[in-house]
């Protein structure tokens, strides 16, 4: 990957001007699409539905800024482990030219998403600081998560985009993966609110720890690793390892296939 980081960067430059090519805001949607959505979200369970932030550690805090903290996460992962999936066959022509490197398209999508992630947060840190809930003893966590976040992610990725090039439903399945995904992990209500023989199967989801992490950095003020955070480092240390091993196994076919 060293040896290819000006394509790298030229990738996901393409990616992100590519987004709102033609666009009269242009890069400033980046910041309006999460600004708006966390209006939206103040407004509808702040204002309409009057949902106390009941997460143990955030008692009388906002719960439109508990909810827009755990999906931060969740919609990086989604996007690129989503997008990572069809970034082979979505560039058949690159991947048949001699000698290209097809890993880096995977790795150009992930940090894609990471960066509209990155821009998001920076909204949402500002709102955090106006509306008083912002905790800034807890931000140095995010130098845990992230990391995390990102073998976690390119692992699935690129375990799930050589799988497309060869089964061509993978893409829809993980749509509907995701959508059940989505409620297995705590993203609209805390950890401490699911039932205690329920509770194992939410702990054992590797997104938990990673949103107890965002929540920890951004929320909650404190320097401690959220239960999890061994395994969550674990499973995206051994899926990073797998990802890599199928992609090179299954790349030499690539070409024929796409």
């Amino acid at each position: 990957m060293r040896h290819h980081l000006f394509l790298l960067r030229e990738l996901v430059k393409r990616d992100f001007q590519g987004r709102y090519a033609g666009s009269l805001l242009g890069f400033f949607w980046s910041f309006v699409q999460p600004l708006w959505l966390l209006l939206l979200f103040t407004f509808v369970f702040s204002k309409v539905l009057k949902m106390p932030a009941f997460d143990a550690g955030n008692r009388g805090r906002h719960f439109a800024t508990f909810l827009f903290c755990g999906l931060l996460p969740w919609i990086a992962v989604q996007e690129g482990v989503l997008r990572s999936s069809t970034s082979i066959t979505d560039n058949s022509m690159l991947v048949k030219k001699l000698r290209f490197p097809a890993e880096v398209l995977v790795l150009a999508v992930v940090l894609a998403a990471l960066l509209h992630e990155a821009i998001a947060a920076a909204v949402f840190l500002v709102v955090l600081a106006v509306v008083g809930d912002l905790a800034w003893g807890g931000l140095p966590m995010l130098l845990v998560a992230l990391p995390l976040q990102l073998l976690f992610t390119l692992g699935l990725g690129l375990m799930l985009s050589a799988v497309q090039v060869f089964f061509r439903d993978t893409a829809q399945l993980l749509g509907m993966l995701f959508a059940g995904w989505f409620y297995l992990t705590p993203i609209v209500y805390p950890l401490s609110a699911v039932p205690p023989d329920l509770r194992p199967w939410i702990e054992w989801n590797p997104l938990t720890p990673l949103v107890e992490l965002y929540r920890q950095a951004f929320l909650r003020g404190r320097l401690a690793l959220v239960p999890g955070t061994a395994g969550l480092a674990a499973i995206a240390a051994v899926l990073l390892c797998a990802g890599f091993w199928l992609f090179r196994r299954l790349k030499v076919a690539f070409v024929d296939e796409i």
